[in-house]
């Protein structure tokens, strides 16, 4: 392995970990955001923000070009706090697709003071409640406190975000990380990235890096920031839910695995009206880009959710759309794990992407591939 390679993913991971690390709960973006915008800014020629938090970083074209957005989704999943108890406990509401099997027992953060979901002792529990998983209405923040009042002297308030504690870190093979807020995290590293790579090289197009909000409850964000761009074509970078493991079959459930390159999603959602058919034009163009720059690819189906592409595509009279997504196993856990190798080849084709999307590049619905 080269030592341009290694400083890569070394890059990739270091700035993936410091992203992660950054509570950014669907709503309550603003540390993330705050932190891409001091990124980003020395890279671009106009960057924005608006009133709900989607960051805009634009590379303006010398020329009359095409102009390609690519965009990622700042949010996590986590929690909001519902009530305070007389006692100083935290009752808590989801915020997206929080998974209630892996919350008993967990550090969070709260205003970034750490507490514990709480859990019945062994010693007290029924057999019954040995084998079940208490619902939502049963879980609560300790703070370490004894009172309300110890509570909100700290700030805490109904409504305050509540996000896993659970640091990003390398696993026995070190090309593999782990932990919270790799979706969608690791994403927009890869934005600051591209960003980084095309400084000073220039571009057959105007380019729009954007940094949506609120993806996890409901690509929120990603509708209004398209709306506002309007921009020719549009490629989201995600991550997506991996099989390979012994408890989701490769063949049957899910065709993807980590370690073997970005995902093409050619279709998600399917049976529903929140999901996404790819573009066959930017299906076209993203897989003849890979074939051209030498970058495993693995086209799959994503069909029982979705990404910012579902908003993106059906925005005014319709922005041809193509999703590249990096794999990753235990989505929507505090242990998401990906491949930093993933990483490097997204990272690989975003770049040949954008240096190819020019005014030859054609749209047309009738000129793609059928089948």
């Amino acid at each position: 392995m080269g030592e341009e390679t290694v400083a890569l993913k070394r890059r990739i991971r270091d700035l993936t970990l410091e992203l992660a690390a950054i509570d950014g709960v669907s709503g309550h973006e603003q540390p993330v955001v705050a932190r891409l915008v001091e990124l980003l800014r020395p890279l671009v020629d106009r960057l924005e923000v608006d009133s709900y938090g989607n960051l805009f970083a634009t590379r303006i074209a010398r020329e009359p070009a095409p102009h390609l957005m690519v965009s990622a989704h700042s949010d996590e999943i986590g929690l909001l706090v519902k009530s305070i108890e007389p006692d100083g406990f935290l009752r808590l509401e989801k915020v997206g697709g929080v998974i209630e099997s892996l919350l008993v027992g967990r550090h969070v953060r709260v205003r970034g003071y750490r507490g514990v979901i709480g859990v019945k002792a062994g010693h007290l529990q029924t057999p019954e409640e040995r084998n079940r998983v208490p619902g939502l209405r049963e879980l609560y923040v300790d703070l370490g406190f004894d009172t309300a009042e110890a509570v909100r002297a700290l700030g805490i308030r109904v409504g305050d975000a509540v996000a896993y504690d659970e640091p990003v870190e390398e696993l026995a093979n070190s090309d593999r990380i782990s932990g919270k807020a790799l979706d969608n995290r690791v994403s927009c590293a890869v934005l600051v990235l591209l960003l980084e790579r095309l400084a000073g090289v220039e571009l057959p197009c105007t380019l729009t890096a954007v940094v949506t909000v609120q993806e996890e409850v409901g690509l929120r964000g990603a509708q209004m920031a398209t709306y506002r761009l309007a921009p020719t074509a549009a490629i989201v970078v995600d991550t997506i839910p991996a099989g390979g493991t012994p408890d989701v079959d490769y063949y049957r459930d899910l065709g993807i695995k980590i370690g073997a390159g970005p995902v093409l999603a050619l279709a998600s959602g399917m049976g529903s009206t929140h999901g996404h058919l790819a573009n066959p034009a930017m299906r076209d163009f993203l897989l003849g880009v890979a074939e051209e720059a030498g970058v495993p690819i693995q086209p799959a189906l994503f069909p029982r959710s979705t990404s910012d592409v579902a908003a993106v595509h059906l925005v005014r009279g319709g922005i041809p759309a193509g999703v590249v997504n990096i794999p990753r196993r235990y989505a929507h856990s505090p242990v998401e794990t990906l491949d930093l190798n993933d990483v490097s080849a997204t990272l690989a084709l975003l770049e040949a992407a954008v240096q190819r999307f020019d005014s030859e590049v054609s749209l047309d619905f009738l000129a793609s591939e059928w089948g």
